[in-house]
């Protein structure tokens, strides 16, 4: 069975609101600041269930601030596409 990017969020935002009713904006970022971070220490950048936890969290706070994340992104990827880019010191991509 094939899902959208919108049935991901659907799905996820109709668990959260089940599970923590009450989130917000802030403490769905404060959990998902503790994701990476687990993610960052951990041996496992690379297991799906981690991963999966950081994408769960990303979906919600879309949800929570209704945005459109498949309309945001790619309205974001066409602003993206038009810079410049450079790999910083630390190997990720920067504009400039």
């Amino acid at each position: 069975m094939s899902s959208t990017v919108n049935d991901l969020q659907e799905l996820v935002a109709a668990w959260a609101d089940q599970i923590v009713p009450e989130r917000t904006a802030m403490s769905t970022i404060a959990k998902l600041l503790e994701e990476i971070g687990e993610l960052i220490a951990s041996e496992r950048m690379n297991d799906p269930e981690e991963l999966a936890d950081v994408a769960i969290l990303v979906l919600d706070l879309f949800h929570i601030q209704g945005v459109d994340l498949e309309m945001a992104v790619k309205q974001k990827m066409l602003i993206n596409a038009s810079r410049h880019w450079e790999v910083a010191d630390n190997g990720a991509a920067r504009h400039v």
